[in-house]
Order: C-alpha cells, then sequence, then structure tokens
C-alpha cells in the first residue's frame, strides 16, 4: 500500500545558506537536435554538447552530500554543476556552481568517444530539496531536483528492481514506468545487476536510460554488477556512470581491485543499504566480502538493513547451485538478521525464508504466516525467463514461500517507523506478493500478506542407488582411510598446443573424446554446431560434421565406430565417425529430463550418462535411447565420465569455492552404490576416466596462475596423485580427454573466446600434456598408411552420383528430411546482434529466403539457403527501426516489392536495396501474420481477431473486414496466406483457449467462408500454401520439446499429410514459407532451437 503521504508533497525546508559553490547567473538551456526514426543506433546514441544519462548516486554522506554523473561528448572538458535550493521561480538567483571532479573518456563500439563527467555536491542540509542542472558553463541540461537524506530515521519509499537485460526499451521500460507511477516519490532504486545484455554495447546503455526517462536524475540508484555486466572485465559504462562511496573493503592486492567500485554501503533515513559483488565469488573474493560484511553490519546504526547483490543464495534455476556465496555469506546474513536480501539472476520470481526461523515465533502470530529473520527475494524486470523449481530450498531447509515465472515485476517498499511494508507487482501494476515486517520491543516479526502457495517439487524420475550400498567394501566413502602414497611418478609436461582449429573456423571449443585405436581426436564446437576431427600428431583437421544443435558433450564407442553427442537443447543423438556415413545421425535425438552439461558413454554395459545440473546424472539405456532414471545423490553434476571397465562413473560439481565436495564416485555394477566423494579445488568442472592406468583426470577453469590446468587422482579412492595447476595445462578448460597408451591429456580451451583484461594469452582450441615416462610406448601403425583400408584419409570416393558421364541421374530427394541452417545460428556470435526469426518468403527466381526479425533495431535477413550464408542483412524502413521488431513478410517477386508487418502497421520496401517505396500503411490493431495479392492489389492482415483484414496495397484504405463465422468460437487469427492459383485465402489460429477450428478458408471474391477444419486449441501461429504441390503448412507455435515443428495438410480438404514434431523440424515456430520450384520448405524457429532456420524438403509437386 501506498505511504499515508507523500514525501516530495511535504512541506519541505528551504536551505538559507550553502556553503560551497559560486554564484552565478542562470545559463540558457540548449535542447538536443530531434533524432529521425531512420537514425542508426551510432547516430541516435551518439553523445553531444547537451548533457545525457544524468544520475543519482549517494555521496559518502548521503544526509550533506550528492554525487550527480552525466555523458556529453568530448567537446566538453569541463563539466559543471549549477544547483541551489528548490525555488518556484522561474530564473531563480543564488545559484551556485560546482566544478566535475572526475572526467572520463570512453570510446564505444558504436564508434564514437564520450566523456563521463562525475560531481559531488558537498556541504548541503539534510532532509532539504535541491534543483540543479549540469553541462558546460553554456549549454545545459533542464532543471531536475534532488532532496538529501534526512539525519534522523523518516518514512520514505523506495523501488527495487531485477534484471532488465533483454528488451531494455520495448520491454523494461514499462515495468519502470508503472513502478514510478506507483512511487513517484521513491527516494531510492535499488538495481540488483544485468542492466544491460551485453556489457560494452553503448546502444543498450542508450536504451536504458531512454527506459528510465529522467527518473535516474531525481531518485539515486543503487545498483550492483551482474554476470551481464562482465565482458573479460567490469563494463567502462557501468564502473564510470555509478560512482559509489569509497567505504568498501581496504587492502592491497588484485582481488581488492576488482571489488573497488562494486561493494559499498550507504544509510539512508534508518536503513543500510550495503552492496556486494556476486561475481567475484573466488575463495578470496568470497572470504574478503565477508569479513567486510559482518563489519559493516555489526557497526550498522539503523534499525534497518537490506543487502542485495546479483546471484542468489538460494537459486530458483534449480540448475544452478551458488554454494560459495551459500557457505560465505548466508551464515552473515542470518546472523545479523539482515531485514531483506535481494538478487536476481535467475529470471524468475521468488521469495522466501529459512525454515528455522519459522519456531519460536512471537505470541498470537499466525504460524502459517509468519516467520522471522531476513526474507530472500529475487525478481527479474526483462522478459527472458527461466524455469524454475524449489530444489536449492529445499535441500538446505529454506521455504520458498512464493514461485512465478514467466512475468515481469517490480517490487516497491515503504519504510514507517518499525514497519516495512514489501509488495511485489506484476508489469500492469497488479499485486503479486507482499509481506509486511514489523519491530517493536526487541521483537521482529514477518507476515504474509498473500494466501500461502504450495510449491509443486516437480515429479522426481526413478532414482538409481536410492537402495542401500549392497557391499560397501573398503572404498566406502565413510572409511577415511586412503591406500599409501603412490609408488610412481606423477609428471607432467606442457607439449603442444592444437591450433587447426580456431577463431576462423570455431566458436568455443567445448566437449573432446579420443579414439585410441584410430589416434584421432575429436572436438565440439558449442556455438558452431561443428564437431572436428583432428589427428593430433600433424595439428590437422581430417574431417568435419555439422550436427542441427550447438553441441555439450562427446562421448566416443570405438568398436561400433559412433559418436554420442550431448546438444543444448535437452537432448542427445549418436553420430558415425565411419568412413562410409561419417557425420549422419544414426539414432535419436533422445529428451533429457533437463539442460543438460556433459555427456559419457559406457559402451560395454550399454550406459549413456548426462549430467543435468539441476537434477544429477540421468542414466540411459545406450542402444534404445531409454531413460532409466538418476543416480541418487548427483544433484548439481556438471560434468560425468564412464569406466566400462569396472563400472565407475564419476561426477563433478563444478563450485566455485574450495573445500567442497566436488567429486563423486558411484558403482553402476552394485546398484549405482557411491563409493567414495572428495573435495575439490575451486572451478573443477571436466572429467575423464584412464582405464589402463586406473586414472582419473579432473579439468579446472579458469585463467589465473592459481586456477585451470587439471589434476590426477587414483580412480578407486579418488586420491589426488599429482595437481597440474595453471594455464600453461589447461586455460578456462571446457573439456577434457586422455590418450591412455601415450598418456597425453587434451584440454579443450574456453579461453579461446574470451580473457579478463590482463589475462590475455594465445588462443589454443586445445593444450596438450604428455606424463614423463621412462620409457615412451611403441607407436601403432600409422593409421594413414595407404595399405590400410580403414585410412580415413583414404582419397577414393564412391561414384559420384553426378557425375556427368553416369547416365543415371540423382533419385529426387527424399521428402520431409531437415536440414539446419547455420545462417541463423542458436547461439548469438560474440559482438552480434540477437536474431528472432520469424515470417519468412521466398523469391522465386534466386531461391534466397528473405527473414523477418522480431528483435530490434527492425531487420530484414536475407539468406541463401544453398551456400547457407546472410547474403544481406537491411534496415527496414518502419516507424521507429530502433524500437521496431518485425512480424512477418510478403513478396512481389516481379516488381522486386517487399511487404514488412511490423506492430500494427506495414510498410513497402525495395526488396534489393531495402529503400522505402510507400508506408506505412496502418491495420486496425497488432499485426501477426500478413500476405498479398500482387495482382489485386489487396494486403491480408490477420491482427489476432475473428477473422481478417484486406487493405488497397496502394493507398492503405480498408477494402473489407472479414469477420469469422456467427458459431466459430474461440479464435485469433495469427497466420494468413493467399493462394493465387485458386483465389483462396488461408487463415489459421492461435493463443485461443477452447478455440475448436484450426485453419478457415475463405473465397478470393466475396471473401464468404468456404472451408473449416476442426482442431481443438489450435497453436498455428503461421501459414503457408505450396499450390503445385497441393500442400497447406502451418507453423506451431509451442516450446514443449518435440511438440512444434509443422503439420502438412492437403489444400483440396485439409486432411493431414504429415505431422512434423521433432525436434529437427523447428521450435517455436512462427513463420514457414515456400519454395514450390526447388520443393523446399522453411521454418522460422522464434527461440532458435535447433536453429534460426530449417529448410524441409518437400515431395515433388503433383
Amino acid at each position: 500500500m501506498a505511504p499515508s503521504r507523500a514525501r516530495r508533497a511535504r512541506q519541505r525546508l528551504i536551505a538559507t545558506a550553502v556553503t560551497l559553490g559560486i554564484a552565478a547567473t542562470g545559463g540558457i538551456v540548449l535542447a538536443p537536435a530531434a533524432s529521425a526514426a531512420t537514425d542508426s543506433a551510432a547516430e541516435r546514441y551518439a553523445p553531444l554538447r547537451q548533457p545525457d544519462r544524468i544520475t543519482l548516486t549517494p555521496g559518502a554522506d548521503p544526509t550533506t552530500e550528492q554525487t550527480i554523473t552525466w555523458r556529453s561528448s568530448t567537446q566538453v572538458t569541463e563539466g559543471v554543476v549549477q544547483y541551489r535550493a528548490v525555488t518556484p521561480e522561474p530564473y531563480p538567483g543564488g545559484i551556485l556552481t560546482a566544478t566535475a571532479a572526475r572526467r572520463i573518456e570512453q570510446t564505444t563500439g558504436l564508434g564514437y568517444t564520450q566523456a563521463v563527467h562525475s560531481a559531488t555536491l558537498t556541504g548541503l542540509e539534510p532532509g532539504v530539496a535541491y534543483m540543479y542542472r549540469v553541462g558546460d558553463g553554456t549549454t545545459f541540461s533542464e532543471w531536475q531536483d534532488f532532496e538529501t537524506s534526512s539525519a534522523t530515521s523518516d518514512r520514505f519509499s523506495f523501488v527495487y528492481l531485477g534484471d532488465i537485460q533483454n528488451g531494455i526499451l520495448s520491454d523494461g521500460s514499462r515495468v519502470v514506468r508503472n513502478a514510478f507511477r506507483d512511487r513517484p516519490n521513491a527516494d531510492l532504486v535499488v538495481q540488483i545487476g544485468d542492466l544491460v545484455n551485453d556489457a560494452e554495447a553503448d546502444d543498450q546503455w542508450g536504451e536504458l536510460y531512454d527506459a528510465f526517462s529522467y527518473t535516474l536524475g531525481t531518485q539515486n540508484m543503487l545498483t550492483t554488477p551482474g554476470n551481464h555486466e562482465y565482458e573479460g572485465g567490469l563494463s567502462a559504462q557501468f564502473s564510470s556512470q555509478f560512482p559509489y562511496a569509497d567505504n568498501g573493503p581496504e587492502g592491497e592486492g588484485e582481488i581488492y581491485d576488482r571489488l573497488d567500485g562494486t561493494v559499498y554501503y550507504t544509510d539512508h533515513e534508518g536503513v543500510r543499504f550495503v552492496a556486494l559483488n556476486s561475481n567475484v565469488v573466488d575463495t578470496e573474493g568470497l572470504e574478503v566480502q565477508a569479513a567486510w560484511l559482518d563489519e559493516v553490519l555489526t557497526e550498522n546504526p539503523n534499525p534497518w538493513s537490506v543487502v542485495f547483490f546479483h546471484h542468489p543464495v538460494y537459486s530458483l534455476d534449480e540448475g544452478r547451485n551458488n554454494l560459495g556465496i551459500r557457505q560465505s555469506w548466508g551464515p552473515i546474513l542470518e546472523e545479523h538478521d539482515v531485514d531483506l536480501v535481494l538478487s536476481g539472476h535467475d529470471h524468475a520470481y521468488g521469495r522466501g525464508n529459512l525454515r528455522a526461523n519459522e519456531t519460536d515465533l512471537p505470541a498470537g502470530a499466525d504460524a502459517e504466516l509468519s516467520q522471522t529473520g531476513p526474507v530472500y527475494v529475487s525478481a527479474s524486470v526483462g522478459t527472458k525467463f527461466y524455469e524454475a523449481g524449489p530444489r536449492h530450498w529445499n535441500e538446505n531447509d529454506a521455504h520458498l514461500r512464493r514461485l512465478v515465472t514467466g512475468v515481469q515485476t517490480y517490487q516497491v517498499i515503504d519504510v514507517s517507523g518499525g514497519t516495512m511494508r514489501f509488495e511485489a507487482r506484476t508489469a500492469d501494476g497488479a499485486v503479486l506478493d507482499g509481506f509486511t515486517i514489523t519491530k517493536s520491543e526487541g521483537q521482529k516479526l514477518v507476515v504474509d500478506g498473500v494466501e500461502p502457495q504450495i510449491i509443486d517439487p516437480g515429479t522426481p524420475a526413478p532414482c538409481l542407488g536410492c537402495e542401500p550400498n549392497p557391499d560397501p567394501g573398503p572404498t566406502d566413502p565413510t572409511d577415511p582411510t586412503d591406500p599409501g602414497d603412490p609408488s610412481e611418478s606423477y609428471v607432467y609436461e606442457r607439449t603442444k598446443d592444437l591450433l587447426s582449429v580456431n577463431r576462423s573456423n570455431a566458436a568455443l571449443p567445448a566437449g573432446v573424446a579420443y579414439h585410441q585405436e584410430r589416434d584421432l581426436l575429436y572436438l565440439g564446437d558449442q556455438n558452431g554446431r561443428t564437431i572436428f576431427e583432428i589427428d593430433p600428431e600433424t595439428d590437422a583437421v581430417l574431417r568435419s560434421m555439422t550436427l542441427p544443435e550447438n553441441i555439450r558433450d562427446l562421448g566416443v564407442d570405438e568398436e561400433r565406430q559412433l559418436l554420442y553427442v550431448g546438444q543444448q537443447n535437452r537432448n542427445w543423438v549418436v553420430v558415425s565417425i565411419a568412413d562410409e556415413d561419417f557425420g549422419q545421425v544414426l539414432r535419436g535425438s533422445y529428451p533429457i529430463i533437463e539442460s543438460n552439461r556433459s555427456l559419457d558413454v559406457d559402451p560395454v554395459n550399454d550406459f549413456v550418462y548426462v549430467a543435468v545440473p539441476a537434477r544429477g546424472v540421468e542414466v540411459f539405456r545406450a542402444s534404445t535411447g531409454e531413460s532409466l532414471g538418476v543416480v541418487n545423490g548427483t544433484a548439481d553434476a556438471y560434468y560425468v565420465a564412464a569406466d566400462p571397465e569396472t563400472g565407475i562413473i564419476v561426477t563433478t560439481k563444478f563450485y566455485s569455492v574450495a573445500g567442497a565436495i566436488g567429486i563423486q564416485a558411484f558403482d553402476s555394477t552394485r546398484g549405482f552404490a557411491r563409493i567414495w566423494e572428495r573435495e575439490a579445488r575451486a572451478g573443477a568442472r571436466q572429467v575423464d576416466i584412464d582405464s589402463t592406468n586406473g586414472l582419473l583426470y579432473i579439468g579446472y577453469t579458469g585463467t589465473s596462475a592459481s586456477a585451470g590446468g587439471f589434476s590426477v587422482h587414483d580412480l578407486q579412492t579418488g586420491q589426488e596423485l599429482v595437481d597440474m595447476v595453471g594455464p600453461d595445462y589447461g586455460k578456462d578448460g571446457y573439456g577434457i580427454t586422455v590418450d591412455e597408451e601415450r598418456q597425453r591429456v587434451f584440454v579443450a580451451n574456453r579461453d579461446f573466446r574470451l580473457n579478463p583484461p590482463g589475462e590475455e594469452m594465445t588462443a589454443a582450441a586445445v593444450t596438450v600434456s604428455t606424463r614423463v615416462l621412462d620409457a615412451e610406448p611403441v607407436d601403432p601403425t600409422d593409421p594413414t598408411d595407404p595399405t590400410d583400408p580403414t585410412d580415413p584419409t583414404d582419397p577414393t570416393d564412391p561414384t559420384d552420383p553426378t557425375d556427368p558421364t553416369d547416365p543415371v541421374d540423382p533419385a529426387p530427394a527424399e521428402p520431409w528430411v531437415a536440414t539446419a541452417l547455420a545462417a541463423i545460428p542458436t547461439e548469438t556470435p560474440e559482438g552480434a546482434a540477437e536474431v528472432r526469426a520469424v515470417g519468412s518468403v521466398v523469391d522465386p527466381a534466386t531461391g534466397f529466403v528473405y527473414v523477418a526479425d522480431e528483435m530490434r533495431p527492425a531487420r530484414v535477413h536475407v539468406i541463401d539457403p544453398a551456400e547457407d550464408r546472410v547474403v544481406r542483412v537491411m534496415t527496414v524502413p518502419s516507424i521507429d527501426p530502433v524500437q521496431d521488431g518485425m512480424r512477418d513478410i510478403a513478396l512481389d517477386p516481379e516488381g522486386g516489392r517487399l511487404f514488412v508487418a511490423f506492430g500494427s502497421n506495414w510498410v513497402e520496401m525495395d526488396a534489393a536495396t531495402g529503400a522505402k517505396l510507400a508506408g506505412p500503411f496502418a491495420f486496425s490493431g497488432g499485426i501477426r501474420g500478413m500476405d498479398v495479392d500482387v495482382a489485386g492489389g489487396r494486403v491480408f492482415g490477420a491482427t489476432r481477431g475473428d477473422g481478417f483484414e484486406v487493405r488497397d496495397m496502394v493507398t492503405g484504405d480498408l477494402i473489407q473486414q472479414v469477420s469469422g463465422p456467427a458459431d466459430g468460437g474461440a479464435w485469433r487469427t495469427h497466420g494468413v496466406a493467399y493462394d493465387a492459383a485458386s483465389d483462396r485465402i488461408y487463415v489459421s489460429t492461435s493463443d485461443a483457449t477452447g478455440s475448436t477450428d484450426g485453419i478457415r478458408v475463405y473465397a478470393g471474391t466475396d471473401y464468404t467462408l468456404v472451408q473449416r477444419m476442426p482442431f481443438a486449441d489450435a497453436d498455428f501461429r503461421s501459414i503457408a500454401v505450396d499450390a503445385p504441390g497441393g500442400l497447406v503448412v502451418v507453423g506451431r507455435q509451442t516450446d514443449l520439446f518435440e511438440q512444434s515443428g509443422v503439420s502438412v495438410y492437403r489444400a483440396e480438404d485439409l486432411t493431414e499429410v504429415v505431422r512434423l514434431s521433432a525436434h529437427e523440424y523447428g521450435n517455436k515456430v512462427y513463420g514457414v514459407s515456400v519454395d514450390a520450384e526447388r520443393r523446399t520448405l522453411f521454418v522460422s524457429a522464434r527461440d532458435r532451437y535447433p536453429v534460426g532456420l530449417v529448410s524441409i524438403t518437400l515431395p515433388a509437386a503433383e
């Protein structure tokens, strides 16, 4: 509920004197030139002399100081602030001037250099309102105002915002606006990081300030960096735009440099706000911040405390476990009874507490609604959402009281004396959650303001290893006795780097597997869908294959010449590495219970093991793909390795804190009983087993001298034999495999993509280390011997069916074969703008596909599917190209005209140059689908009503509003397609709960309904007609695994021809188009699974 009186509306003290500054006359305020809607990001966000991005942050003493930061062009060499106590006079006298003490120049990725100025006003009076403007002494911003903190506890409000990150201006701004609509007089904004998606992208920082409008210049901003404020190092925009009091941890060394400016506290009218940096959570980072936090809370003179940081103590994303934060900071937060612990990162809303704080409640408290102790909250502003659940809460004796996914929220908190009222609200202002904290006579009570929520923990998979260990034996993990020190020497030397896979042909080396018999290395590119076959002796790429999805990890079955591949979108496949069908997917995809990180295969015992952090190690039957269950006690497992000789499997848990149990071993031959567990160095991630020598290899992330590399352990006991620390032995490894004969260790390096500043080094896809032995093993027969019929490099090809001397023509393509086009990959390449493919259309002359992009700025991607490449990207001349996202697209191939739908409009543009030819023209509502009748001069628009609109192509005037049938029931038109051959209009529905029709067909002459296809609750987002083939295709909108794709029907009677629901046919399909001449269907998978654009072969035309 709102406070009983508006803070800034009350009568305020007017300062009678200000001791700092120089009296100055009022200046002229110059307004910036209006920006044309067609400006590029570089033009729109380029700095001017006119100040912008004005931000308030608290001074060291918020009662008497105020820090103001702003941006300008580099023409401004000295920034100034003019200020005085608030007055109603339009041209006030008594103005004081302060000079900016800090000026930082930044060169941005958009090509311009900007200057950021900061000034701290001192000598102000507590609880007084001041007006101010910033500039260079001639050119100023508008006048704004702020109010210093009162010297005593007072009634005030603040706003708490989660991750913004995606759709900053288009989606996040309404949340911010509603927050300040609810609390226009809020004193502070607490934001927990991930303000932007790309740390150094200045257009995203520009969008952020557009979304906040003037509010950051009137309310103090308290923020902390999220992981997306880091790109190697901390964002230059973040560190310059948000200067805070220098009261964080004091000391010398790298860790203090990393924390500088991001760990701080400020006191405001009875509340101590404390910011921590949860990105710096190696052992030293956690310890330094923990000691400082304990001191700051011990010395807190205020009745209230709020601590905020990005990564939550209790994750809502069940695949994430912030163990170090929970172990290091959790006890301090509880000991000091912090009132609110605010975080984000998990892109969901959740709120709860420790169950220990639900006992010994004050007399009369409602046990179901009440607690004491800290309240932990996570929230999200943006439209990027994750699945969430209570696992980490339940496993740590915490009570997740409220969990909501898929919603944007803001939070408003009102503080008044001994009461703190918290409300979470959805983007439209509706109350989602609330509670009240009261403090009286030394007692504290937290009472829910909403009904209790029962949160479903989910249906667990069958538990493997839940039965008691039938034969613990000498390796029982409760037995602390290890065998004696090994007599053998374990010394390794770095021998080479493999460089044949590099930035020119790969994005992110990850999973790796070694083929012992053939002495070949298989390396997966996680962000490029490619697997490389490498000769480690010559460092040559022999062959490569491209799979439907990005690659997590690899396992090899040497006897059957198979690779088992874990793919990014929760599935695994089996691929041939035999010469005759290299790269062919032979089995799968098989669904995985949750998001996976690694995979290994035990071909002897017919098991596939997949590490699923949210659940544990899922076990499959290798030959059939049947899921057998999850190994008990393996939740948080990131990597898994299997030993076919002994049946032992080993997992790593990838904790960032030293001393945690990070390695576990289980015996598949004894019901998956756990046989040992060990602590691990921080960052233990990859794992592989040397069956021949009974050794276990653990790879580590990190590029510093004390991180990365690998350690070697006894497989039977887990005892560490040697730890090869440092980047010489593997740099931020994402994969590890072992040559058991030569005892070579191959580490796939993630540093290939990015190193933090100061840790740059020559990129290498794979680092090779070799154990120093007394005698080297004899090399096997050279696999490249030309007399060897299994030589993978044998140049002899089978008869080429396309050889012109061969009279036999190749057979027609098999219908319904899907190909994932790499032109729009699953993962956005570093530095590139995100793409979400929606409507598409094919140019019959060239075969090029024009793909509309839902993401901003307004773009159309022209793709050559034959070469799988982007030919060009055109900016759409929409109303606001920076903000408009596209919906659908149509083509006049003879006239070279594109018709592009966006918002509630369409525009006509040149298909070759992107130049605007006509429009924009308006539809009556938000558009989803569009098609054109070129000969008839008509545009058809699907605006989510019960019918569709027909408009004049030249003038945009409405020709007819076509309504659905009176007995049509629920219906929301999303797709529309015009078939010129039959002069019929096909429309489809989606998002209409209770709908009973899926497709309706109208006559093109008088728009009468001529055909209906019954279908309950259709999710037919898009529709296309294949006239020569006599087919109608609909794209299915759901994002449920293997339930999306497309459905194909006969045009004459709408009977189903084929349902293509497998993942390879596209997930969450927002666009379909047909190349009738080349017999190809193109599918736009909006969320880019398996990729953004999929081609599917069509049967021969009738």
